[in-house]
């Protein structure tokens, strides 16, 4: 199934090999996944392989597969991913979300993967301590060193349907923590189909912003189906490893119905959280604080701010895939730095750096995804795609 069609109203016990010809050499640095000495860029395909889903890491001018043994069919696996570097060697790895995945008789309970990079083939699966049907535990991933942080926002909290969850690992031991608005000092209300967890960001000092696009402004307390529907929120947790976390939660600026604030969000370094807020079509840029500094708006169609990439040097990739186009400006002031008009197709639907390189997925291209690629200082958009795919590109990390 395309990723237009079921998205068109805006929403390993396993063994994983790299393909063969990836290289146990020593890698050149944080983003060299492969050992190749060229920084990585991944590409999800979660519809690939009948649903299964693929990833591929974007090398140079190559697509390179990394190829997974003992997924099923509807797994999505490559609905979300992420390169960090989560153990010690030099080598980038692979945290990759397959919300779809099934566990322990638990449909679409989901799980997440790590792939740890430089031809080791060493791989792990990571699911939630009690799997819940349905909760999608792989919809948004996000790692900054060894913390990893999943978000399963369908998950049940309670009696609460779909009020989502976070689970957290630091390092390689242990379970995963389970985070909610129902954690002390985490703050809001779950509530039902508020979604926390639909969108991840990972700050310094083990800091997690949670995007909740689906969170009502009804007021103080608990309530369902009251308020301004959809208007959206997000959460900025301190530490989400404290014993007593420490949290902010910043709510809809526009304050208007189906805002979907916290649709995708962001970490900048040297600045602070930027926010998506594509129902409304502006970025909402904050300090590290969290206080606002700047509003970046468009205009017109495109659901401006349906995708978010934070670069090393302090610059915010934007995707507006819906006929906007893709805008890159500096995080520090909101300032345009450059501007990609709109192409054939949902050009923009994921965004990422790599090095002095932007990548914007376009995955309904024919004839399976395709993903764009310029340098810093050119106008050329150059693609790159695999040999087969289906809907290539649908998340860049």
């Amino acid at each position: 199934m395309k990723i237009r069609a079921i998205l068109s109203a805006l929403v390993l016990a396993a063994t994983a090999l790299i393909a063969p010809h990836a290289a146990a050499a020593a890698c050149a640095g944080p983003r060299d996944f492969d050992g190749d000495g060229v920084d990585d860029v991944a590409a999800g395909d979660p519809f690939a392989a009948g649903g299964k889903g693929a990833v591929h890491v974007i090398s140079g001018d190559k697509a390179i597969p990394v190829t997974v043994q003992g997924l099923a069919e509807g797994d999505a696996f490559g609905w979300s991913v992420r390169l960090a570097k989560v153990d010690a060697d030099a080598c980038a790895d692979l945290v990759v979300g397959a919300p779809y995945t099934d566990v322990d008789g638990a449909a679409d309970a989901g799980a997440a993967y790590v792939i740890y990079g430089g031809g080791v083939a060493r791989q792990e699966r990571l699911v939630a301590e009690q799997p819940q049907r349905g909760a999608r535990l792989g919809w948004a991933v996000a790692a900054r060193g060894d913390l990893v942080v999943i978000g399963a926002p369908y998950e049940d909290d309670g009696d609460l349907t779909d009020a989502g969850a976070i689970h957290v690992r630091k390092g390689d031991s242990g379970g995963l923590r389970r985070v909610t608005q129902s954690t002390v000092e985490v703050r809001g209300n779950s509530e039902v189909g508020d979604q926390f967890g639909h969108s991840l960001a990972v700050g310094p000092g083990n800091g997690v912003v949670v995007g909740v696009p689906y969170e009502n402004d009804d007021g103080q307390g608990r309530q369902v189906d009251s308020g301004k529907v959809d208007s959206g929120s997000v959460v900025v947790i301190q530490d989400v490893l404290a014993t007593e976390i420490v949290s902010t939660k910043l709510d809809s600026p526009t304050d208007k119905a189906g805002d979907k604030y916290g649709y995708a969000v962001a970490w900048v370094d040297g600045a602070g959280p930027a926010v998506g807020v594509p129902g409304a079509g502006y970025v909402q840029l904050y300090d590290a604080k969290p206080a606002p500094t700047a509003r970046v708006r468009q205009e017109g169609p495109g659901a401006f701010g349906f995708s978010l990439a934070a670069s090393d040097d302090g610059r915010l990739a934007i995707g507006a895939p819906y006929g906007g186009g893709v805008r890159v400006v500096r995080a520090e002031d909101g300032k345009d730095e450059r501007r990609f008009p709109p192409a054939d197709g949902l050009f923009g639907w994921s965004v990422a750096f790599g090095g002095n390189k932007l990548f914007a997925g376009l995955p309904d291209a024919a004839p399976g995804g395709t993903v764009t690629v310029t340098a810093r200082n050119s106008d050329r958009l150059r693609p790159v795609r695999p040999s087969q795919g289906t809907d290539f590109g649908a998340s860049l990390g």
